[in-house]
């Protein structure tokens, strides 16, 4: 039961702080553009990473090696709006290119649609016992006895 209360305390916290993100990187859209950097409607920065012909040939742990090591002036530009503490990278190969998209947005641990769908099932049930459990409690009866015991 504690779960329960615990996921939408952490749901509603990290909501704020993805829709603070996304306040931001939406307002620093013209800076970010100047700097390569592209943000989409969900507040998410990205840019394409592409891979210098001495790389393509690497293994695939090799290009993400690459890949990461030009997060370094991204984070140096993000840590200049004061967004790089809550931005995380997401890497994913571009099909038929040899080049990466690098998202940067904050962690999500808990909105997430198939976390938010579990949980607010078992809010609803747990909601719905409650409910039944005060509804059917023969509280006429317990308090006489609470009454009764009292004397």
């Amino acid at each position: 039961m504690i779960k329960i209360f615990k996921y939408w305390y952490n749901f509603f916290k990290e909501l704020r702080l993805i829709l603070k993100y996304r306040k931001a990187a939406i307002s620093l859209e013209k800076d970010l553009n100047a700097n390569g950097l592209r943000v989409d409607r969900l507040g998410r920065i990205y840019t394409v990473i592409n891979l210098p012909p001495e790389v393509v040939n690497q293994t695939e742990l090799m290009q993400q090696s690459y890949v990461l090591s030009q997060l370094t002036p991204i984070t140096t530009i993000l840590m200049g709006f004061g967004m790089a503490d809550s931005s995380f990278p997401e890497i994913k190969k571009i099909e038929g290119a040899s080049s990466y998209l690098l998202i940067l947005w904050p962690e999500r641990d808990y909105v997430d649609l198939e976390v938010f769908l579990m949980n607010s099932i078992v809010t609803a049930i747990v909601g719905v016992i409650i409910y039944y459990a005060i509804k059917w409690t023969p509280w006429v009866w317990i308090l006489a006895t609470v009454k009764n015991f009292h004397h």
